[in-house]
C-alpha cells in the first residue's frame, strides 16, 4: 500500500502543466463525447491523464440513460454536480435495490465492485479515479471480482467540521484518499462574507464549484482587480506554490477540492 500511494503521489505531481491560476465558467467548460457504452456522454477533462492516471473529470450523462452493470479495475469517486445520479450494486440491473443520490451527494465504489447507474433528468458528476479511465461490461460470463459495498453519502448527512488550519466557519469532511500522504478529495464549505487570505498549498489543487460564487485570485495579497469569479458547476485549478486568496461575497459556498498529500496551508499573515 506504501508503494501503490508513493506511484500516485508521484503521478499525481507530475498530472498537470505548471503555470497560473486558471478559472472555468460553467458556460466555458469544453465538454467532448465520451467514449463507453452510454450514447450521448460527454465529458470534460479537469485535471491529470485519463489514459495513465490519477485523473478527475466531469461526466454528463444525458436524460433517461442507463449505463449496463459494469466494474472498474480502480476506485472510481464521484461527486454529483447537478441532477442526481441512481447507483445500484450488482451484476444485474435491480431498480428495486437502486439509491438516487442528488446533488450535493457522493458515492465511493471500489475497485472490482459490479455496478449500474441510471439518471432521470440530465446529470453532472466530478470523478476521480486514481487509475486509467476503463470499464469492463458484466457480460458473456464475466464476473466482477470484489463486492464491498457502495459508499453513499447524501448531502443532508455530511459531517462538517472546522477546516483545520483555516479561519473560523470554513467547515470539510473528507471524502476519499489520505491528506498525510497521497492523493484527496474533500468537500469546504464558506459562510457568506468569508475572506480567505491570501496562502499557498505544496501540491496543485483542483476545485469544482458545487453551489454559489467563489472569488479567487492570484497574488500574495488580496487584489480585487485580478478576481476570477467562479460560479457552480465550474472550476478552477491552482498549481503547487501558487500564491492565492478567495472571497464568498455573498451566498454560502460549497466545493469539492482535489489534492495531493500531505495537505497544508501557508498564509502570508496571520489570520
Amino acid at each position: 500500500m506504501k508503494t501503490l500511494f508513493a506511484a500516485l503521489a508521484l503521478a499525481f505531481a507530475c498530472a498537470q502543466d505548471k503555470g497560473g491560476v486558471s478559472a472555468v465558467a460553467p458556460g466555458d467548460v469544453k465538454w467532448v463525447k465520451a467514449a463507453g457504452p452510454v450514447a450521448g456522454l460527454m465529458s470534460a477533462l479537469q485535471y491529470g491523464d485519463a489514459e495513465k492516471g490519477p485523473y478527475q473529470m466531469l461526466v454528463k450523462f444525458p436524460a433517461g440513460s442507463t449505463v449496463a452493470p459494469h466494474f472498474h479495475t480502480f476506485d472510481e469517486f464521484a461527486m454529483v454536480v447537478s441532477g442526481a445520479i441512481r447507483i445500484g450494486q450488482g451484476e444485474t440491473v435491480d431498480e428495486a435495490k437502486e439509491t438516487e443520490i442528488p446533488a450535493g451527494g457522493y458515492l465511493l465504489i471500489h475497485a472490482g465492485t459490479a455496478h449500474w447507474a441510471r439518471c432521470a433528468a440530465e446529470t453532472v458528476i466530478c470523478r476521480f479515479s486514481p487509475g486509467p479511465r476503463e470499464l469492463t461490461t458484466i457480460k458473456d460470463g464475466v464476473k466482477a471480482p470484489g463486492s464491498t459495498p457502495i459508499q453513499v453519502t447524501p448531502a443532508k448527512d455530511v459531517k462538517w467540521e472546522q477546516a483545520p488550519g483555516m479561519a473560523d466557519g470554513i467547515k470539510t469532511v473528507l471524502q476519499y484518499g489520505d491528506p498525510a500522504k497521497g492523493p484527496y478529495i474533500i468537500l469546504l464549505k464558506f459562510p457568506a462574507g468569508t475572506v480567505n487570505p491570501a496562502h499557498w498549498h505544496t501540491s496543485d489543487e483542483a476545485v469544482t464549484i458545487l453551489q454559489g460564487t467563489m472569488i479567487t485570485g492570484e497574488g500574495s495579497s488580496i487584489d480585487d482587480a485580478k478576481a476570477l469569479p467562479v460560479a457552480a458547476g465550474g472550476h478552477f485549478i491552482i498549481p503547487g506554490k501558487t500564491p492565492h486568496w478567495g472571497k464568498v461575497p455573498k451566498g454560502d459556498v460549497v466545493l469539492t477540492r482535489l489534492g495531493n498529500g500531505p495537505r497544508d496551508i501557508h498564509y502570508f499573515e496571520k489570520k
